[in-house]
C-alpha cells in the first residue's frame, strides 16, 4: 500500500472505529432506558453516575475518543430526557447546570483516567510479547553450534515476525560481502541495494529504504555489531515495495539483531578457539615427534657407531649381527613414523590378504630377538588357527613392537608368551610378559601419539 494511504487508516483508528462508536451510543440508550424504568425510586444523583458506567465501558475498550463521545452524549441525555423541561435541551434550574457540567467533567475525568489504564495494559502486555519473543528467538539461537545455520535460523525468523524478506550478508575471504543466508531463494540485490549494505558495514549504521542514506534501496540494511566491530548486515524488504519495518517495530528489531549479534561472535570465538587447539595439539605433536625421534634413534645409532669403532680397531665377533639389527630396529622406526603420519593424514592403505598367524608370530619373534635376548620367549599358538585377513606389513609390525616392547621393559630372564586363543568365532592373540606393568588408571594413555610410560 501507498503511504498516504496507510496515513488515512492511521488517523482513522486514532479517531476510533464506527463500531465503538456505535456500541457506546447503544450503552448511553440502555442506560437512559435503565434510568426511565426506575427514576420513580432514583434521584437525580444516582441517575448521573449512571451515566458514568457506559463513559469506562467506551473508553476501557475503544479508547479515548469514543469515551469523549460516551461522555458528551451521557450528558445531553441526562439533560435531554431528567432535568427539567424534560424533552429539551435547556435547563431552568441553575443546579441543574452545576450538575450536566459536573457529569460532563467527571466523564471526560474518567474517560482519560481508564484510556491511560488501557495503554498501559496494552504496553504491558506488547512489553510481554516482545520478551517472549526476544527470549524464544535467543533459546533457539543459543543451541546452534554452526555459523551458516545460525544464518539461515536468524533470516527465517525475522521474515517470520515481521512479515518481510531478510538477507544476512558478511565479509567474506574475497573482497566485499557475500550472501551469508536469505529467507527465501527468490530474493534479489540490485546495484543500489549491495552499495546501501557496504555502507551499512562499512560505516556501522543503518542504510537503505527508510533511512537517511542511500533511501532509493529497496532493502534496509541494519549493521549486527558485536561492539564497536560490525559482524554482518541484515537487510529487510517488502515484497509490494512498503516499507520494510514500521517504527514502532523498529525496538523489537534492534534487539533481535542484538541478540544476532552475540551469537555470531561467540561462534566467531569458538572457531578461533578450535584453530588455536588444532594449532597448539600440532605443536605437542611435533614435540611429541622430536623427543621420540631423539629418543628412539640414539640407541640404535649408538650401537651401530660403537660397532662401527670396534671394526675399525679389528674386533669381529657379533659386530656384522650388531649393525644388522640396530639397522633393522632403525628402519622398523621410520617404518612406524611413516605409517602413522598416514594415519594422521588418512591416506593409510591397507593391504587385505588371508594370513597364518603362526607364520607371522615367528617371523616378528625372529626379526626381535635381539630384543628378545635374555628372555624366554614361548609360543603358545594352536597349530589348527584358521587363517585371518589382515594385511601382513601392517600386523607384523604390530607384533614386533609388542615383542620389541616386552623385551626391553620386562625383566631380564623371564618369560615371554606370545598366545593365541580361537573361542565363540575370533581368535585373541595376546604378548604375555613379565615387567612392572601399566599404572593402575593409565591404561588408555598407551593408545595416545607418543605416550611413554613410567613403570
Amino acid at each position: 500500500a501507498a503511504p498516504p494511504a496507510r496515513r488515512r487508516r492511521r488517523a482513522a483508528a486514532a479517531w476510533g472505529s464506527p463500531t465503538g462508536y456505535a456500541v457506546t451510543a447503544a450503552l448511553v440508550a440502555a442506560v437512559t432506558a435503565i434510568a426511565s424504568a426506575l427514576f420513580h425510586i432514583l434521584d437525580l444523583g444516582n441517575v448521573a453516575l449512571l451515566y458514568l458506567l457506559p463513559v469506562m465501558v467506551a473508553a476501557s475498550l475503544f479508547g479515548l475518543r469514543t469515551g469523549l463521545f460516551a461522555g458528551i452524549a451521557s450528558s445531553l441525555a441526562y439533560n435531554f430526557f431528567f432535568l427539567p423541561p424534560v424533552g429539551t435541551l435547556s435547563v431552568s434550574n441553575p443546579e441543574n447546570v452545576i450538575s450536566v457540567f459536573v457529569l460532563l467533567g467527571v466523564a471526560i475525568a474518567t474517560s482519560q483516567l481508564t484510556s491511560r489504564v488501557r495503554a498501559q495494559a496494552d504496553l504491558a502486555a506488547a512489553s510481554a510479547q516482545t520478551n517472549a519473543t526476544l527470549a524464544g528467538f535467543l533459546r533457539q539461537l543459543s543451541g546452534i553450534n554452526d555459523a551458516s545455520q545460525a544464518a539461515r535460523m536468524i533470516c527465517e525468523d525475522v521474515a517470520r515476525l515481521f512479515g518481510v524478506q531478510t538477507v544476512l550478508l558478511a565479509a567474506a575471504a574475497e573482497p566485499g560481502l557475500t550472501v551469508q543466508a536469505a529467507s527465501s531463494p527468490n530474493y534479489r540485490l540490485e546495484t543500489m541495494d549491495l552499495a546501501a549494505a557496504h555502507w551499512a558495514f562499512d560505516n556501522g549504521t543503518a542504510a537503505g529504504k527508510g533511512s537517511g542514506t542511500l533511501a532509493a534501496s529497496e532493502w534496509l540494511f541494519q549493521p549486527v555489531k558485536a561492539g564497536d566491530r560490525t559482524l554482518a548486515v541484515l537487510g529487510v524488504a517488502r515484497e509490494n515495495s512498503g516499507d520494510p519495518v514500521r517504527a514502532d517495530q523498529l525496538p523489537l528489531l534492534t534487539s533481535l539483531i542484538d541478540q544476532s549479534a552475540l551469537v555470531l561472535e561467540r561462534l566467531r570465538l569458538e572457531m578461533e578457539m578450535r584453530d588455536l587447539d588444532a594449532v597448539r595439539t600440532r605443536d605437542r605433536l611435533r614435540a611429541a615427534l622430536l623427543s621420540s625421534v631423539s629418543h628412539d634413534l640414539r640407541t640404535p645409532l649408538t650401537a651401530v657407531i660403537a660397532a662401527a669403532d670396534q671394526l675399525d680397531h679389528g674386533a669381529t665377533p657379533d659386530l656384522t649381527a650388531t649393525i644388522k639389527s640396530e639397522a633393522a630396529r632403525l628402519n622398523r622406526f621410520v617404518a612406524n613414523l611413516l605409517d602413522m603420519a598416514r594415519v594422521e593424514a588418512g591416506a593409510l592403505k591397507f593391504a587385505i590378504e588371508a594370513t597364518d598367524l603362526g607364520d607371522a608370530i615367528a617371523g616378528a619373534a625372529h626379526d626381535a630377538r635381539r630384543a628378545l635376548e635374555g628372555h624366554q620367549v614361548r609360543l603358545d599358538v594352536p597349530p589348527d588357527l584358521p587363517l585371518v585377513r589382515v594385511d601382513p606389513q601392517l600386523f607384523h609390525h604390530c607384533l614386533l613392537n609388542l615383542l620389541d616392547n616386552a623385551g626391553r621393559y620386562g625383566d631380564p630372564g623371564t618369560e615371554i608368551v606370545v598366545q593365541g586363543v580361537h573361542r565363540y568365532g575370533e581368535i585373541r592373540l595376546a604378548v604375555l610378559d613379565e615387567g612392572p606393568g601399566l599404572p593402575p588408571g593409565r591404561e588408555a594413555e598407551v593408545f595416545e601419539t607418543f605416550r611413554r610410560l613410567e613403570g
